[in-house]
């Protein structure tokens, strides 16, 4: 009786999956990928703080606010007076979309790799460890329907899309 329902639930969520297959070839207005060189992954540090255009997830601890910038890094804010926000610094994590905090160190992807960063001087952050090809980050455009360019992961690092006028363009996702 499990095996049965298994196998109607997992065909049933199936149907609601995002659909990425290959057709023929395709010319015209469509996404590309925008890569950066895998060697750059590595270049994690503190910078001047920076302007605010793809943001995501936040923490606060205690005064700080850390909030993400989607494929770039995290921007820290000092919350101690509440009447002026000030922007401190911007901690650069190539390829990042998630992050989280523990104790002195924030812990966060950066393509297919897990980096643990050590911030207990924000100013001079740097990298403490890394996990290499653990994640599987998503190789087509989000909440997108239509045609892409396929990835080439050779090129390096997924850290956007940008419209693009396509030639011979195989992938494409259908909700």
């Amino acid at each position: 009786m499990i095996k049965p329902l298994l196998s109607l639930a997992l065909m049933v969520m199936s149907l609601y999956a995002c659909d990425k297959r290959e057709l023929d070839l395709y010319d015209g207005p469509g996404k590309k990928p925008v890569y950066l060189p895998a060697d750059q992954l590595a270049d994690i540090g503190s910078e001047a703080p920076q302007t605010i255009v793809a943001s995501g997830t936040i923490f606060l601890r205690d005064t700080l606010l850390f909030m993400l910038e989607q494929y770039k890094g995290i921007h820290v804010f000092s919350l101690k007076d509440s009447i002026q926000t000030v922007n401190l610094t911007f901690i650069k994590i190539p390829a990042i979309t998630d992050f989280t905090l523990s104790d002195h160190y924030i812990y966060a992807d950066s393509w297919k790799d897990i980096v643990v960063v050590d911030i207990s001087n924000l100013f001079q952050v740097h990298e403490s460890s890394r996990v290499r090809n653990v994640l599987s980050p998503s190789l087509f455009p989000p909440l997108y329907d239509g045609y892409f360019e396929c990835v080439d992961e050779s090129k390096g690092a997924v850290i956007g899309w940008e419209d693009a006028e396509l030639s011979n363009a195989k992938c494409v996702t259908l909700n």
